[in-house]
Order: C-alpha cells, then structure tokens, then sequence
C-alpha cells in the first residue's frame, strides 16, 4: 500500500488500491482514448487524464493523438471548448432548462464557450515534464487572457460570444471577439496557473506536485510470468513429482494455496470503519492481477488460485482440453498489464482426474513449460517456493474476514443418486414445463436422473428465484443455490456438459475473462453484438464488466440458460482467435454472437442430419474446447456457414401455390399507433373465434409449427397432433395458448399471432400445397421484416441490411396487419424461390 504521510507514517494509515481495478481502468482508458465517452468525441477534461495530475495512460502515442485531437477539435484563440455542442454559459442557452434533446445541441454548434481553463493544465503539465519551451508558449498564451479586477491581472472562468456575433461565429468559427464573463477570478485556473509560474521560476519543483512520479513513463508489462502447479494433496504432489515435474507439497509448504473467493473475504475487510460507516472492499471476483500476487497476513504466507482456472467459477476450466487455452490466455494477460519490478505468479490447480484421465495433456503443458516459452509469452516454470523468491508480495493488515453471507451446503445427501445418464425426449421436457409447481419439487426429489434433475432445478429456479429455500423430504429447509451446485459437480465429474451449461446458467456464472475479451476486440476495432438480435441496446461498443456483459447476454437472450453460457464461451473464443490468428477476423467490424449461434447449429445440423433445435441440443453437449474448433473452422469459411443456414431455412413446396391471399380484417387503432396496439392485444392474448381451429387446419399442410425460439424443442407442433387431438379440443388450444405465452415480449407474441393467420390464409387459398419443412416463425417473421425494410429503401445496398435491423423491426411493429401480411407472403415466396421449386 502507500503511506499517506510517506516517509514520516507508520504505517497505519495506507491506501491499498487492488491492481485489478488499475488494470480495468487502464483497459478501459485504451478502449475510449482518443474519445471521451460513446457519446463524445473529445473532451477537454481528458487533459488531466493524461497529463497532471494523473498521468494515467502510459502509452505515448495514446495520448499525442488524444491532446492533438483535443487541440484540433476544440481549441480556440480564448482557450478550449469543453466539449462539442456544450451550451452552457451561452448566450442562446435556456436557463430554465435542465436538459436538451440530443437534436436541439446543433444550436450551440460553433458557439461554445472557450475556457482558459485548460491551458493552464497545457502549462502544468509542460512544466511537470520539464518540456520548457512548450511551457513558455502556454504561459504566453494564458497571460493575454487575464483581465484586471481591482488593479489586479485574473483569469476569468470563461470567454463567451455575445448575442450580437452569434450567427457571424457560427458561419466563420473563431472570427467574432469574445467576452470573459463575470466570474473573476475562477480559483481553479488561477491556482493552476500561479502554480505553473512557480514552476517556471524554480520556487517547486515537479516532485512537490507529483511525489509518486506518476509524471515518468513506468514500464508496463511482465519479462517473465512464473508458473506454477498446485496439486490439490499431498499425494499428487509426490506423484508428480516422480514424473520429474516442480511442485511443492500443499501440506508441507509454509505458503498456503487459497481459491480466490479466501483472498476477496481477506481484502473485504480492508478499509472498513465503522466509526466512518465504511465497510470496506466490495465483495467483487478477485482479478488475474490480484491473484499473480503473493500474500502475507499476520503469520500467514498465501497464494491465490486464479479465479478463471477455478472449477466454482465456471465451468470450462474443468475441461482439461481447455486449460491450455485459458492458462495462455491468462498468461497473455499478465504479460502485458503486469506492474512492478517483480515478476507475477500463475498457479494451475492440478486434479487427480485430470492426472488419471488425461496425463498426455498435463505432459504437453508441463512440456512447453519447462522450455521457457508458451507461444510468444516467456514462462518460469518452477515450484512454488522456489518461484516465491521472484514474486511480488504484499503484506495485508490484520484483520477479521468478514464471513460469506452464502455458505455451501452438502447437498447430496438431499438428492437422490444420478444413476441415469441418459438424455431427455422433448415429451419428457414437455411434461416437466406442465406440471403443477408442487409435483415438481415431489418429482426433484424422486428423480435419479440428471438430465431431469438438471431441468427441474432449472425451470423451479426460473419459477422461484435461485435464493429460493425449499422444504427437503424430511421438512429441512434446502437452498435452491445449494441444489444446483450440487448437480453442476454431478454433471461435471460425468463431463455432461450439457447438465453443467444447464445449472451453470440458472446459477448465474460468470466467465472472469469475459471483460477482458470485449476491451482486446474493442482496441482491435471490432463492435461486439450480443444476445439473438442486432440492436442498439445489444451492442458493445465501449469496455464494460465481466458481471455487467453477463447481464446483458442474459437480457438479450431466451430463457436457456445453456445459450447464455455458449455466448459466454464464443466471446472469450473469439478473443482468443482474435490475438492468435487476427487474419480470420479480417474485414469483420462486428461480431454478432448469436449469429454465430445459429450458425454452429446450422453446421452441426447439416453435419448429423438434425433439425435445428436437435443441434442446439447436440451443440449444448460439446465439450468447451470442441465448441472453439467449431469455431475456428467456422470461420475458415464463414461464407459457406451463412449459405448454409440459409439453405436450411428454404421451405419445400409441394403442390400448385397462388401467391396472392385475402388481406386481414383490421381497424386503425384509436388514440395509439400499431406498436401500442399489438402490446394490447399481445398483452391480453385475444385470438379470433376460429384461431385455434385454424392451426389445428394449418399442420395439414407442413411438417410442424415452431412458435417462438426455433432451438427449443418445446416449442414444436408436430403434425402428428391432428392425429392425435381435435381442431376444437381444449387441450390443444391451450398447448399453443402456452407456446405463444411463453413468448415474453407482447408485441412480438402479437406479430407471431398475426404469422400464425396469414398462413392460415395462405393454406386456405391454396388447399393441395404443402410445406415439406417445419415452419418456424422467427424464421418467417426475421425475414418479412428484411422484405418490407428493402421493399421501403430500395436505394440502401443489400449487404448493408444487418446495419438497419433495429429500424427494420421498429418499421415492421409499426406497419398495419394487412402491410405486414403482404411482406410475410412475398418472404414465404423468396424463401421457395431461391430453391427453384415454383
């Protein structure tokens, strides 16, 4: 930590700031830099960010462009303008505002008020670095601003265009003289000032203002990274080393081995007060940065285990074919955000199953290890006592951990064995989401199948929340978290991946890496979209955090937990392919995670001759590293993916086919536009008399009906049901009335309404065709919307379309029933078009 009172404290009162939060900011300061935020190009207020007194960008051609753009964009003869379009102090400024539209700032285009401010940082931060020269011109350039009051010279706190000169500066900016307003002297540019002129008269020096040295270039990056293992016993440990490897003995080491959530419970006391009401570190996941630390507490010696490599914080650093690419992406990491003369230390957690199932990988790992390079990153691959002489230590002030408010219970003596491996049909799946919230605890209980467990825990966490308690069998109250941790193990130790993405997903994990994924694509230009659709609110385009990109996936996503967490690994896939082979990203600016989706399901469909929502099934069931191959070969050839599932959408006509159909009987809804409207109805789920009937008629003429997510098996109609049920059976309406509920936004269970009867009409029209395929609405609807988008702006080149998607959708909801049955008609028609058939 740092003395507050340097040299002259005894160490009671230090600021410890965590390395990882300095890591984020850094990241994040790459990720925005020369901008200031999304919404603004420049600011001058990043002056002090990168000169006095932070000094916080360590990159020199960062901030040469970000001062250059600053003076560029925003100087003036009277100053820097704040910011682009800052109308404050203006005269054409409406006091009695408290904000403007974004559309009404072109008003205070060219007129901004300019602020001698932010020479006077210009001066300071020329001076601190001893570029004199530059600190003579800013000193000239601040000195004709100054104004007198009271027979002394002052610096005002802004220069303004007078009302008479306004339209003359906004047709020649920097043309009109400006006038300093009346709050003279501001302190803030005077003190700044006053301190740049005893600078330049050698009354301080830079060391009185910057004592830390922020001003000097640190050295950012690691020589070396120190690898070590950390066996999980003793016994592996010796048997270990017998194979000749390095590695000291967990019970005998005076360095103790700790998960990271041991180090975050250490630090959540540092910094508490409760004199001062602080309670000190937030409980926060502990960084690579914190964790390649070593640690000393009282007597206590501690090493972190990464949080990434820890089997409770996500699941696919328990495939043993993905350690190698998570421990180089950690590596990586360290190597080039590392500070501090000593060098940072890796551990790897080393299983027994991974020695009994899979020593060919553990060899190749240690293999490369031992030769002092794991791709371009040079390693030091050693026990951990030895490599503890190398590492950098800091010393924790002694404390009481604040305890976990969440402790892990034993729950397997709750649930029954999992003695049944095998998958569930989509019946089975069915017949779990219908039954009654009481018989499916009964049926947790019961069960001895993981799958089952599995989906039962997963549909009564989405019922009750993941804090919910549950009432074991013999009346002992169970947490639902406890349950679920407990089959995630299950599955894991079975390496079903499908059980683990499952629980993974309702337990809400978190892949640490994911952050730092998103800030490396962001500096290589890439735009990140997640979740199933391209919108505004989907798309990552500044740095944000691991918890904060999970939560956004989980919003933009269905209610499978397993498609989040395949959108988890594809991100951090991605980065991973970006840094090693950048060449298959080139000429992609965005990259659309569910789009990617699909297209592994298409792949995997075409591959096994499955339907899509069976490889969804299939794709959930891969292995971590098995999905990144995918992926790799994916985009290879992403051409030939995307051709793919585009083939997979075309619809197999059989049968004479009349393209035009009866228009929908509609009424312009009173007092709102169509959006409002199907929010109504879709709200209150209002169908005509005949609706169900009609799509009892409807499965005559295909395969099957897929209403709502087309990879949720659960959401086919086969057409063996009009075998089986009645057009006017209850029963089978309420089977489509729960399909269509379960679609949670209104307007679009709405529009999938409305699909549902303009292919009733279809059909009706032409009685002798048939679909050979199974219809899948998002297929249907995803399409008459890019028909009515190209049909309205026939000007804009096709292959810019996946840029206006948003205002697609929103042109869509907002066109009549009768608008939109036509562009659902003309898709059904390219989509058998395109295959030659009519």
């Amino acid at each position: 930590g740092v003395d507050l009172f340097s040299s002259h404290g005894d160490g009671s009162v230090q600021v410890l700031v965590p390395q990882g939060a300095v890591v984020r900011l850094r990241r994040a300061l790459q990720g925005l830099l020369p901008r200031e935020s999304a919404s603004k190009e420049v600011d001058s207020a990043c002056l002090s960010v990168i000169g006095y007194p932070a000094w916080a960008v360590e990159e020199r051609d960062l901030v040469d462009r970000t001062v250059q753009r600053i003076r560029r964009e925003l100087g003036g003869p009277y100053g820097y303008k704040r910011f682009r379009r800052d109308g404050h102090q203006t005269v054409v400024e409406d006091v009695s505002r408290l904000h403007y539209e974004r559309a009404e700032l072109v008003n205070f285009e060219g007129v901004e008020s300019e602020w001698p401010l932010f020479l006077a940082y210009e001066q300071l931060t020329a001076c601190c670095e001893e570029r004199w020269t530059d600190a003579h011109y800013w000193q000239e350039r601040l000195k004709i601003l100054q104004v007198e009051r009271q027979g002394q010279q002052l610096y005002p706190e802004l220069y303004l265009v007078p009302d008479s000169a306004i339209e003359l500066e906004r047709r020649a900016p920097g043309s009109q003289q400006r006038l300093a307003n009346d709050n003279v002297p501001l302190l803030w540019t005077q003190s700044l000032a006053w301190l740049g002129e005893m600078l330049m008269e050698g009354l301080i020096e830079p060391a009185d203002l910057d004592p830390c040295g922020r001003r000097f270039q640190a050295e950012i990056g690691a020589e070396q990274v120190l690898v070590a293992l950390a066996p999980t016993s003793s016994a592996l440990a010796t048997e270990l080393k017998a194979q000749g490897l390095p590695v000291s003995d967990p019970e005998t080491c005076p360095i103790q081995v700790v998960p990271s959530s041991n180090l975050n419970d250490r630090l959540s006391a540092v910094g508490g007060d409760e004199a001062l009401r602080l309670s000190g570190l937030p409980m926060l996941r502990a960084d690579t940065s914190d964790t390649a630390r070593l640690y000393r507490q009282g007597d206590e010696q501690l090493a972190v285990l990464p949080a990434v490599l820890e089997e409770d914080t996500f699941f696919v650093s328990h495939d043993p074919r993905q350690l190698m690419e998570t421990v180089l992406n950690e590596l990586h990491l360290l190597q080039r955000h590392w500070r501090g003369k000593s060098s940072p230390l890796l551990l790897i957690p080393i299983e027994a199953a991974l020695l009994e199932n899979n020593p060919e990988l553990l060899k190749d790992l240690t293999t490369r290890l031992h030769s002092g390079q794991l791709e371009d990153v040079p390693v030091c691959f050693g026990d951990l006592e030895t490599l503890a002489h190398s590492a950098q230590w800091v010393t924790l002030p002694a404390a009481t951990p604040r305890s976990h408010a969440h402790q892990h219970s034993d729950a397997a003596r709750y649930l029954q064995d999992s003695t049944d491996f095998s998958d569930l049909t989509a019946a089975q799946e069915q017949e779990l989401d219908d039954i009654p919230l009481a018989q499916l605890r009964d049926r947790l209980w019961s069960s001895h199948s993981l799958r089952e467990q599995a989906e039962v825990l997963e549909l009564l966490k989405r019922q009750l929340g993941h804090r919910a308690i549950l009432s074991g069998p013999k009346g002992t109250p169970i947490e639902l978290i406890t349950l679920l941790e407990e089959i995630y193990h299950r599955g894991l130790s079975q390496e079903d991946w499908n059980v683990a993405r499952r629980c993974a997903g309702a337990m809400g994990l978190v892949h640490p890496q994911l952050e730092d994924a998103v800030i490396d694509l962001l500096s290589r230009q890439k735009q990140v979209v997640v979740g199933r659709n391209y919108t505004s609110d989907s798309r990552l385009s500044a740095p944000a955090s691991s918890p904060a990109i999970a939560a956004l996936i989980e919003r933009t996503c269905g209610n499978d937990g397993r498609e989040r967490m395949l959108q988890q690994e594809l991100l951090v896939a991605l980065d991973g392919l970006a840094r090693r082979e950048p060449e298959k990203l080139k000429g992609t600016l965005t990259l659309q995670l569910g789009q990617l989706l699909l297209l592994l399901t298409s792949e995997l469909a075409s591959e096994r001759q499955l339907s899509q929502d069976e490889a969804f099934e299939a794709l959930c069931s891969e292995a971590p590293h098995a999905i990144s191959l995918r992926l790799q070969a994916l985009l290879n050839d992403v051409d030939h993916a995307r051709a793919a599932l585009q083939r997979r959408e075309l619809l197999h006509l059989r049968g004479h086919v009349q393209w035009t159909v009866p228009e929908p009987l509609e009424e312009r809804p009173s007092g709102s536009d169509w959006l409002q409207h199907r929010m109504r109805l879709g709200s209150l789920q209002q169908v005509p008399k005949e609706f169900y009937a009609g799509i009892w008629s409807l499965l005559h003429h295909c395969r099957g009906l897929v209403i709502g997510d087309k990879l949720e098996r659960r959401n086919r109609l086969t057409s063996a049901l009009v075998l089986e049920k009645t057009p006017g059976e209850r029963n089978f309406a309420i089977q489509v009335e729960h399909l269509l509920s379960r679609i949670e936004a209104a307007e679009y269970r709405q529009l999938c309404s409305e699909s549902l009867l303009s292919l009733m009409a279809f059909t009706t029209t032409n009685p002798d065709m048939h679909f050979e395929d199974d219809i899948a609405l998002d297929v249907v609807i995803g399409h008459a919307v890019r028909v009515g988008w190209q049909s309205t702006h026939p000007q804009q080149d096709i292959g810019t379309y996946s840029q206006h998607k948003a205002a697609a959708w929103e042109q869509f909801y907002q066109a009549s029933p009768a608008q939109c049955r036509q562009w659902q008609i003309e898709a059904l028609r390219e989509l058998a078009e395109q295959e030659g058939l009519l």
